[in-house]
């Protein structure tokens, strides 16, 4: 290797290291004042590099499916209930979807054309295919339409595909089997010069920036910094959602004697339904290792409705999420259903008041919350592996 050469590697390292510094402290003047998410702060920042790593190597012509909210990397507010699977694509190809449906509370398959919560889509529902006797499917997303049924348009500046699979009880459903690849692939690629690599990778490194800072600034401030803290909006359906999904997302902050009392009716009919914590990074909180979220399976119901203790301390609640190192941050509430679910309520209490709301018949030992901790743990190790 030449001089020149290394100087050049050097160079686009240099580039890389301070992208990096950058973002640190962008993500640090966001978050100061949690310890949680501070704490927790560099393990998001490996996570991202990871994540642009499986980025930097996807090629459009060549899809390969990765878990896009895999624990430590994950981002935007989403649903510990979901398996994300996505891959990078364009709309200079077309693309074959196939496999089959496991029996998880619902399938959605998409298209996307940009990645913030405004982007154009198409979303699919698993319903709404033609599928085998076996649970089998082939769907196409594509401009010129293949078939009579399971072919959907490919929106132009299409650039990510993702499959949602969404567990409503993680005991009892399974995930499917899906694949993707390009109709019309590419033939096989030139070997890469060292100035078509540095021209992607300093492609990536744009990609990170712009990323890093929409979900750690722009989204935040945008969207859930501007809502008012501990208050309910009506459930709503963004643009970017999984299809047939209504969301209430809820900026809560307490005080260190203090807690929530969040209570919803279920909604008739509705194959999933569930809670979940987000930090001020706009990522899911521990999943695997602590109560952070709640699906109906794993919550105690009362006559249709659900009552749930959001606090910073374990007090024994059945229906507990898991605020500890936390004084605020996004819990979500989604439902699956046809139309517009009634709103939750959010009540903000002094612990001293928590057995007004949850008497002896709503809490658990220490050994039952152990084990309910184990069966997470269970259930992520199976749900995560290939």
């Amino acid at each position: 290797m030449t001089d020149h050469l290394a100087d050049e590697i050097r160079s686009a390292w240099a580039r890389f290291r301070e992208l990096n510094d950058q973002l640190l402290e962008l993500a640090l003047a966001q978050g100061a004042g949690d310890e949680g998410a501070t704490a927790g702060l560099l393990r998001r920042m490996i996570g991202h590099i990871q994540y642009m790593g499986l980025q930097l190597h996807s090629d459009p012509a060549r899809p390969t499916l990765i878990n896009a909210q895999y624990s430590p990397w994950n981002w935007g507010h989403s649903n510990p209930d979901t398996l994300y699977l996505s891959a990078r694509i364009d709309d200079e190809h077309e693309y074959r979807v196939y496999g089959s449906v496991g029996s998880v509370a619902q399938t959605t398959f998409g298209v996307y054309a940009g990645k913030d919560d405004q982007a154009e889509s198409v979303k699919v529902l698993s319903d709404e295919l033609t599928l085998g006797d076996d649970g089998s499917f082939e769907i196409y997303f594509g401009r010129e339409r293949r078939g009579d049924t399971n072919w959907y348009p490919l929106p132009p500046g299409a650039d990510s595909f993702c499959c949602y699979q969404t567990f409503g009880d993680w005991d009892a459903q399974s995930k499917g089997r899906i694949g993707i690849e390009a109709v019309d692939p590419d033939p096989p690629a030139d070997v890469m010069s060292l100035e078509q690599s540095i021209t992607a990778f300093d492609a990536h490194l744009a990609a990170s920036r712009d990323l890093f800072t929409m979900w750690i600034k722009d989204i935040p401030e945008r969207v859930f910094g501007a809502l008012p803290k501990n208050f309910v909006i009506p459930p709503m359906q963004p643009p970017s959602a999984m299809a047939g999904a209504w969301f209430v997302p809820i900026a809560w902050e307490l005080a260190d004697d203090e807690a929530a009392v969040i209570q919803y009716d279920v909604p008739p009919g509705a194959p999933y339904v569930g809670i979940c914590l987000t930090n001020v990074w706009s990522e899911m909180i521990d999943i695997a290792t602590r109560q952070t979220s709640l699906n109906l399976a794993q919550s105690q119901v009362d006559d249709g409705r659900v009552r749930i203790l959001l606090a910073t301390r374990d007090f024994g609640v059945r229906n507990w999420l898991d605020a500890r190192g936390y004084r605020r941050g996004v819990v979500t509430w989604r439902a699956s259903t046809p139309g517009q679910p009634s709103t939750p309520t959010f009540t903000v209490i002094h612990t001293s008041e928590i057995g007004d709301y949850f008497d002896a018949a709503h809490r658990v030992t220490e050994d039952e919350r152990a084990e309910a901790i184990r069966a997470r743990q269970r259930h992520f190790a199976a749900r995560d592996t290939p």
